[in-house]
């Protein structure tokens, strides 16, 4: 009767043994499709060719599934350059201060952007994805800049932390991909500029 107990007890913790492992294997199984179709996408928002572009610019990629909830709104100040691909960038060029809105952010990693002067005086997102895992993230946009009558599309990536309501160590990184109808007022087609905030604080403000 004993030797019969050991045995069950045995086979018992075998089959406990294999659930957690099929467990396991399910979640891994999950995890890969989860960052293959955000692979996916962010490829189809910002082709990997502009991506690679701004990432030697200094601008980071987190690309994990799980990134922070990144809904509100935030003042990016005071801002210069970090690095360029167009040799007539002066080293210490500044920026104009940043306001930027997050929004309809989901389980999916989709999230929306409004956005001024990150390229234009209005830019707003066509379509954009976020990544990341714990506080970091990395937002993928495709974006409609407009200065006038001049209209160009970019692609913009904004890095950074979440540290309750505010952003740390931000950086964002812009490429023109399309200037069919962004006339002078604009960077040229294939042109990219990676900036930071320079006091590596940016603070939540009203919407906008």
């Amino acid at each position: 009767m004993k030797r019969f107990r050991t045995i069950l007890i045995l086979a018992l913790c075998m089959l406990m043994l294999f659930a957690c492992k099929k467990d396991n294997d399910t979640n891994e199984v999950v995890e890969t499709i989860r960052k293959e179709e955000l692979t996916r996408k962010i490829n189809d928002i910002i082709p990997k060719q502009y991506q690679d572009t701004l990432a030697k610019l200094g601008i980071v990629l987190n690309q994990e599934v799980d990134p922070p909830n990144l809904e509100g709104a935030f003042g990016i100040k005071p801002l210069r350059l970090l690095k360029s691909n167009r040799p007539q960038d002066p080293a210490n060029m500044v920026f104009t201060d940043v306001s930027v809105k997050f929004f309809n952010q989901d389980k999916d990693n989709n999230i929306k952007l409004i956005g001024k002067n990150f390229v234009g005086t209005a830019d707003t997102s066509l379509v954009t994805a976020i990544s990341g895992k714990g506080n970091d993230f990395t937002i993928y946009g495709k974006v409609r800049a407009k200065q006038g009558s001049n209209l160009a599309i970019f692609g913009i990536i904004v890095s950074g932390v979440k540290d309750g309501n505010l952003l740390r160590n931000v950086r964002y990184g812009i490429i023109n991909v399309d200037n069919s109808q962004g006339g002078t007022v604009f960077i040229k087609q294939g042109e990219a500029r990676a900036v930071f905030d320079t006091d590596l604080v940016s603070e939540s403000i009203p919407m906008f």
